[in-house]
């Protein structure tokens, strides 16, 4: 059996230490460059993210002295509200609320059946203009919320204008900079204005939360990333989410309040719809129209058709869905949602909608029939150019 001495295996250890050595100096030189290139390129990425924190912690300190030296609110959403929008609300309301202010939610749609458990004590009001003005005109500021456009808070938008009444917008919808807003606080990058409200209490006043509002806020989030399937879902979203579990908060019954109850007539609606849905020759785009006579003829109402767009993007080979809807009123509404690939909110603003990239909208005055070729065309060029660039 062979022995090996302290000084032969040093003298071995040198060896091997200097064939290394001689043999990898050289690429060392190599690689250098590039090993400098990437340490830069982190340093700039995080600075970049340090940066953009650092400028939101600063808008919200500076709302916070706004609402520190302002003692009464109103708190608005968009036109048919989401379960961000009014989660969002909610939030705000109970924590001005906390604050000792004199806090008032007005949206210029009704709250939709389906999210009715959320605001079991109704505070979420309609906006009524001969009965609210006067209100309006003496709050000391409008708070808009996830609203994407100010034109999506209608008469209350206007009303707020000619009333002088300053106006903070906090959105992730891409930033409108409008001259009405005193601040707008945006960050594109979140899955939603609950996760932004989640940050700016937790910034602001930790001390205040507590299970209604973890629960209001789990919902928002939820909500807007279709209980985190979306591709706006990230691990920051499941990093709040976690941290709001903690308030012993219903996970389970959420999924189920928003997206595990279908109403029957909803049902009956689906299934008229899914005997007329239409697809492009490739298969990429599907789409499908619903009119009053349709929902009529199913005791259905505007209710009944939230997340079917969604559900038709699943086909697969889909890349977008579109829905076509009349409204009441002689208006029509056109939703898209897209699997990714393709951008729809570059359409959506040029017919004077918006959103976010893969899931967008239009409410146009002009009728269905008339509008109904133009998005159509419009859409299926968008795809056909995307898909083929990929």
């Amino acid at each position: 059996m062979a022995t090996f001495s302290l000084k032969s295996v040093t003298f071995l250890l040198i060896q091997l230490w200097l064939i290394t050595n001689f043999i990898l100096l050289p690429f060392a030189f190599i690689f250098l460059p590039f090993a400098f290139f990437f340490r830069k390129m982190l340093a700039i990425w995080e600075f970049s993210k340090m940066a953009n924190d650092n400028n939101l912690n600063r808008q919200w300190k500076e709302l916070e002295q706004r609402i520190q030296f302002a003692s009464s609110f109103i708190i608005t959403t968009h036109q048919n509200p989401d379960a961000d929008g009014l989660g969002s609300e909610l939030a705000l309301y109970y924590i001005l609320k906390k604050l000792g202010k004199e806090v008032f939610i007005f949206n210029i749609s009704p709250t939709p059946e389906s999210l009715k458990f959320l605001d079991l004590e109704q505070l979420c009001q309609r906006y009524v203009p001969s009965l609210h003005q006067s209100l309006l005109s003496r709050v000391d500021m409008l708070f808009v919320l996830d609203a994407g456009s100010f034109s999506r808070i209608g008469q209350l938008g206007h009303d707020a204008v000619n009333a002088k009444r300053p106006i903070i917008a906090i959105d992730h919808h891409p930033k409108e900079n409008n001259p009405f807003y005193l601040q707008e606080i945006v960050n594109e990058k979140d899955c939603s204005v609950g996760k932004l409200m989640y940050e700016f209490i937790q910034y602001c006043y930790p001390q205040y939360m507590d299970k209604k509002i973890a629960t209001v806020l789990y919902t928002a989030i939820a909500g807007d990333t279709g209980n985190f399937r979306f591709g706006n879902t990230t691990e920051h979203s499941h990093r709040v989410a976690s941290e709001l579990m903690k308030y012993d908060i219903n996970v389970y019954g959420t999924y189920i309040n928003l997206f595990g109850n279908m109403s029957r007539s909803g049902i009956r609606l689906l299934s008229s719809i899914i005997k007329t849905i239409q697809f492009s020759e490739d298969g990429k785009v599907v789409w499908f129209i619903i009119t009053r006579k349709m929902l009529a003829d199913n005791d259905a109402d505007d209710t009944d058709t939230e997340g079917i767009t969604d559900f038709m993007r699943m086909i697969d080979g889909v890349e977008v869905a579109i829905m076509f809807k009349e409204r009441l009123d002689g208006s029509t509404r056109i939703n898209f949602r897209s699997k990714g690939i393709v951008t729809t909110n570059v359409i959506a603003r040029s017919f004077g909608g918006g959103g976010h990239k893969h899931a967008s909208g239009i409410v146009s005055e002009r009728p269905l029939k008339d509008i109904y070729p133009d998005i159509l065309n419009a859409m299926l060029k968008q795809v056909k150019e995307t898909c083929n660039e990929n």
